[in-house]
């Protein structure tokens, strides 16, 4: 299996048409990733992750940002983080991230949602718990849901409109990242028993929707910790802070400053713990003008485990 997963990723790699570079031994054995999955128009997030590999033990853990962060990445009026690919581009992202988490991000991968069905169907659809009974209809979008809860398979329709949902929540976009997250490991999970062929096929789907700047060693030291590290064991944690209404009735998430550096220390994984000088050393997370927004972002987030 693991050398099924080795062939494929050479073959992705360089059909991405990326070029090989020198390779270059790193003392830091861990990787970090900006992920993005884009709507259907590619004007905007849906989801935002920072993924982070130890490149040793083969461990992943995962932080995702709810995309209605605020965030000062521009000097225009909006300042929501699912706006950010849009208006910097990849590396200014990758910049802006690396500068605010005070903790280097090597590379960038952006997917657009709209290959999701395709890419479920070919693995065959996913076996998740849905938590409640998922009814919302949008007829000038074309959108309807209408999922049942309980235990249940999703094909690759079913499983799109899964991670759309969010009217039922009541926290919203944060009901909706825990959902994302659900998916994500039941994926996981079904990949670790597909054939190389299907990981072809998902590969042919995929990347006419994808962009990034992976190179091909990264892909293939990432491809070789595929067989020692189980899928189950993937960590996930969502940003610590506090979703509130701004004075345009917009609605925007705040993140805790003492939060996320914590946060970004445990699941990042840096090879040096982020102080408090090193995080978001320009206050782009803050809005000091806004008391509401700057009370949360310096509230300390309650310890793990606390409710």
């Amino acid at each position: 299996m693991k050398k099924r997963i080795f062939c494929l990723f050479v073959c992705v790699c360089l059909l991405l048409g990326g070029v090989f570079p020198a390779f270059a031994w790193n003392a830091d054995p861990v990787r970090r990733f900006l992920i993005f999955g884009c709507d259907e128009s590619g004007a905007l997030t849906d989801t935002i992750l920072l993924a982070a590999r130890n490149k040793k033990t083969g461990e992943i853990r995962i932080l995702q940002v709810p995309r209605d962060t605020y965030a000062a990445y521009t000097n225009g009026n909006y300042r929501k983080l699912n706006g950010a690919l849009r208006a910097l581009g990849s590396e200014k992202c990758k910049a802006f991230f690396s500068r605010t988490l005070g903790v280097e991000i090597h590379w960038f991968a952006s997917l657009n949602l709209k290959c999701v069905p395709a890419l479920v169907d070919a693995i065959g659809g996913v076996d998740l718990e849905v938590p409640m009974n998922m009814d919302y209809s949008d007829p000038a979008q074309g959108l309807e849901i209408h999922i049942s809860k309980g235990t249940q398979h999703l094909d690759g329709e079913t499983a799109l409109s899964f991670i759309r949902y969010r009217s039922g929540y009541v926290t919203a976009d944060l009901g909706r990242m825990q959902a994302q997250q659900s998916f994500l490991r039941a994926v996981a999970k079904k990949c670790e028993h597909l054939s190389a062929a299907t990981f072809m096929k998902l590969f042919f789907i995929a990347a006419p929707n994808m962009q990034t700047d992976l190179p091909v060693h990264e892909a293939i030291s990432l491809s070789r910790g595929f067989g020692t590290f189980g899928f189950e064991q993937l960590s996930f944690e969502t940003v610590p802070g506090e979703a509130i209404k701004g004075k345009s009735g917009a609605w925007y998430f705040v993140l805790s400053r003492e939060g996320t550096r914590a946060a970004v220390n445990r699941i990042l994984m840096p090879e040096a713990l982020v102080g408090d000088e090193q995080f978001d050393p320009d206050r782009a997370f803050d809005r000091p003008q806004d008391p509401d927004f700057h009370r949360i972002y310096n509230t300390p987030a309650p310890e793990r485990g606390e409710k």
